[in-house]
Parts: structure tokens; C-alpha cells; sequence
């Protein structure tokens, strides 16, 4: 199992994080990552596709393209502009800029294989957070109590949830329930999904690979939010608790949790 914890200081805040990275009961191989950029405030999930080998190497490629076309975009210092990151990227926004970028980089070592990688990304920046994300890792928000979902899959199940032909309960066992409409470097080019919000104190923002999200249902989110106060026995807690369910796939659970510097 891959963990990583800290803290960062923000400002008046402070980011307290825990990642874990389980590769389930049934799965040989963990195709799931994160990534945590401490100096840029940026946090992400991939989760890989097209064998286990391939699908390690998507994800992998992913967030190793993540990294160097952010550590690119924000030092000064650097005027070799990394290999497929044009300068129609550059006219975009950065977190489109760093999903465009992957998107290339994946792309390009596919080489006619069918492979892939989701990526959803959660970068913080004047007590605001913006977010991206392809395929079907989420980012999920807990505030006062209340669980609200900030992405919305590019799945086909949640094409047909969206559309009123299936629930959410469905979702969790439809046999399509893993095919996804966008990914990283399936195609030339992609669409990244971008958003926005403001932070508060006390928020804890989630993001993770459908191994978690396949395995509960958004009660069974509540109920772990709720009988945890730890962000470590937290995050603990969402992997031990979909393994219990099945552990179908990979189980990936990075967490934010936002909090007032004294």
C-alpha cells in the first residue's frame, strides 16, 4: 500500500493531507496513483487502464507529466518548453494546460495500445481551489456535515443517470458501470472537465479512484465521515471499508482536510 501525510502552510490555513493507495482484494496489481505537489498546492489521482502493466504505466505517465509541466509553468527559470506542451496549451488555463500536456504524453507511449489513465485534480491557490478532471475519479467535498460531489463522471452509467434511465443505486452494479467516455491519452486530444470553489475553514475535500466510489454508496461515505475525526484513521477507514465490501478494484483516497492556522 502506497501513504503519504503532511501539512502544508496556506496563508492563514493549514493543508493537512493523507493518501493511501490499496490495490484491493482482487486486483494483481495496483494501476491506481496519487500525487502531491507540496510546493504548488496540488494534489491528484489517476487511475490507469488496459492491463496491469499498461494501465501502471498510464497512470504513472500521467502524474510524472502532471509534475514536470507544473514545475515547467511556474519557474521563470526554465525556458525549454517541455516536449507536447505547445503553445496552444499555454493559452489555457493551467490545470487544463497540465491535463492537455498528460494527455499528449500517454498518448504518445501508447504506441496502438488500448490504454488510458482518469485524472482528477485539485490545486489550491487564494483561498479558492480550482479543480479538473477526465474519466471517473471524483472530488468530493465534506462541510458542516453535508457530502457534496464537485465532479461528475465521464462514464457511461452516469450518462444514463444524468439522462433519469438508470438511479444511483444502479450505478453501483451496472455491467457497464466501468466503461468511461473520456480518458487520458485514449484519444490526440481531450477535454478536461474545469471547476471552481471557495474554501472555507474545515472543509476536507476527497479525492478518489472508482475502486471507493463502485464499492460505496454516498451513505456509506457519510457514515465513515462521520465516525472519524482522524484525517489518517480516515482515509484508513474508506479503504478498509471498501475492501470489506469487495475490494473489486483498485482503492485510492487522498484527503484535504483545511484548516485555521492559530
Amino acid at each position: 500500500m502506497k501513504k503519504k501525510e503532511g501539512k502544508i502552510n496556506w496563508g492563514d490555513f493549514t493543508l493537512a493531507y493523507s493518501g493511501f493507495s490499496d490495490k484491493g482484494r482482487i486486483r494483481k496489481e495496483n494501476e491506481d496513483d496519487f500525487l502531491i505537489m507540496e510546493k504548488h498546492l496540488l494534489f491528484c489521482v489517476a487511475d490507469g487502464m488496459g492491463g496491469q502493466e499498461a494501465g501502471k504505466l498510464a497512470s504513472r505517465t500521467t502524474l510524472e507529466s502532471v509534475a514536470k509541466s507544473m514545475n515547467y509553468l511556474n519557474d521563470t527559470e526554465d525556458a525549454t518548453m517541455p516536449y507536447g506542451l505547445t503553445k496552444d496549451m499555454l493559452e489555457k488555463s493551467l490545470l487544463a494546460n497540465i491535463t492537455l500536456f498528460s494527455n499528449s504524453q500517454v498518448n504518445k507511449i501508447s504506441a496502438g495500445r488500448t490504454m488510458g489513465s482518469t485524472l482528477v485534480a485539485a490545486h489550491f491557490t487564494k483561498n479558492s481551489l480550482d479543480i479538473a478532471h477526465v474519466g471517473d475519479s471524483r472530488l468530493y467535498l465534506w462541510r458542516k456535515g453535508q457530502l457534496t460531489q464537485l465532479t461528475e463522471d465521464h462514464s457511461l452509467v452516469y450518462e444514463l443517470f444524468k439522462l433519469g434511465k438508470i438511479t444511483q443505486e444502479d450505478m453501483l452494479k451496472h455491467q457497464m458501470r466501468n466503461v468511461i467516455t473520456r480518458a487520458i491519452g485514449a484519444n490526440t486530444s481531450v477535454e478536461p472537465t474545469l471547476g471552481h470553489i471557495d474554501v472555507s475553514a474545515g472543509d476536507i475535500y476527497l479525492l478518489c479512484s472508482d475502486g471507493l466510489t463502485n464499492m460505496l454508496a454516498a451513505s456509506d461515505m457519510i457514515n465513515i465521515f462521520e465516525s472519524e475525526s482522524c484525517l489518517s484513521s480516515l482515509a484508513q477507514s474508506f479503504i478498509t471499508k471498501a475492501n470489506d465490501a469487495g475490494g473489486r478494484d483498485n482503492i485510492t483516497v487522498l484527503l484535504i482536510s483545511v484548516q485555521k492556522t492559530t
